[in-house]
């Protein structure tokens, strides 16, 4: 499409973003439940951050003859009322300990305080996890140029609506189905517009993965309705009504965890056997439907090897723990691949898995049809002069 067009669609789907986002988030945050309330300034007051200037001195520990005491000095830092403040904390590391990484000069942690005494908790962290996301922001800017610069503001706008509109539609008690079909609808919309622009491109691959995703959520509902499912699957689930003060349909929750999850993999698989037809059929004006349908499903094929491992992989990763505690407490087999928790993780990769199969054949069909529409010819009389 013509490039000054693909300009406006990006400041439209910019501004109508930022509106979305904005309206949302104060909808959403004057409708949510009450629940339970936590002293945020009493939370303020106790944990404090710093940075280690010295270890003054280590001693054995007076509660556990294996382990021993750090005492060190350190300097506050992130807080107005005490900034650059001097304190003298400890860490207590017993035998047992999880905190068992010793503290040492210029690292930043986060401490408990009791008046006067500081005691270590665990280390700060999120500047690494800031340096992390500067240095892919760079790579990314220097291997995609503008197309990477659209790449990041495409995932800044995606994770801001999840955490700024659909996760605060949970508390204001919205329908969690509809806010997570509306959610995925807006990340497809906005992330291939913003991306690829208007064409035919970008169009065929939203409308696969819009089909894909829509499949997913199907899939879901009919296994929740098939296996039975509750939807409580840890300790966090039963908490949810009380912490916030509404009643929460955890399936629901399930169900959105689900399709999300699979939202990732699917528009992946749509863009690339898209992106590859449309470079067949520039390069090659003559290609029919059947040749593109065909190709597309023979590059589909080798990206399914790959892409369901990977998805099986990762859940089966983020399981692990899970799994692990399971078996060391003795349980059956078949008693650990029964609980729900576990269920979900195999729904997860299963559903995930399904819809690619799914997205691959639906896009190689739809990109046949739309990548060899023939554009409209302008008719036109034309004009003799003598």
């Amino acid at each position: 499409m013509n490039k000054a067009v693909n300009v406006v669609a990006y400041i439209i789907v910019l501004v109508l973003s930022v509106l979305f986002l904005y309206c949302g988030n104060q909808y959403m945050t004057h409708n949510r439940g009450e629940g339970i309330a936590y002293n945020r300034e009493e939370e303020l007051d106790t944990l404090v951050f710093a940075r280690v200037l010295s270890i003054d001195e280590i001693v054995g520990n007076a509660t556990d003859a294996s382990g021993k005491e750090i005492r060190f000095s350190a300097v506050i830092f992130g807080n107005e009322d005490k900034e650059d403040q001097l304190i003298h904390g400890k860490q207590i590391i017993g035998s047992g300990s999880q905190n068992g990484r010793e503290i040492t000069v210029g690292d930043k942690v986060v401490l408990l305080s009791y008046g006067d005494n500081y005691t270590f908790q665990y280390f700060y962290r999120f500047d690494k996890v800031v340096i992390l996301g500067i240095v892919f922001t760079v790579f990314v800017l220097l291997l995609g140029g503008v197309k990477g610069f659209n790449t990041i503001v495409a995932l800044a706008l995606t994770c801001l609506a999840i955490f700024f509109v659909f996760i605060p539609s949970i508390g204001a008690g919205f329908n969690i189905y509809a806010s997570t079909v509306g959610i995925c609808l807006y990340i497809i919309v906005m992330t291939f517009t913003v991306i690829y622009g208007l064409s035919r491109k970008s169009m065929t691959a939203a409308l696969s993965c819009i089909i894909g995703v829509l499949f997913s959520g199907a899939l879901t509902a009919a296994m929740d309705s098939w296996m039975k499912l509750t939807g409580y699957i840890n300790e966090d689930t039963y908490m949810m009504n009380a912490l916030l003060g509404i009643e929460v349909n955890v399936k629901a929750i399930i169900f959105s965890m689900i399709t999300i999850g699979a939202l990732g993999s699917v528009m992946d698989v749509a863009m690339s056997i898209t992106s590859s037809l449309c470079e067949l059929k520039d390069n090659n004006k003559g290609l029919g439907p059947a040749a593109l349908m065909k190709s597309g499903l023979i590059i589909g094929r080798d990206i399914m090897g790959t892409m369901a491992n990977t998805l099986i992989l990762a859940y089966i990763g983020s399981s692990l723990i899970v799994v692990l505690v399971y078996a060391a407490s003795g349980y059956p087999l078949l008693s650990i691949l029964n609980k729900e928790e576990i269920i979900f993780e195999f729904l997860q990769s299963l559903i995930g898995s399904f819809s690619l199969l799914v997205t691959i054949p639906l896009t190689a069909a739809i990109s046949a049809a739309m990548l060899t529409k023939k554009e409209k010819k302008t008719l036109y009389k034309p004009v003799y002069r003598r």
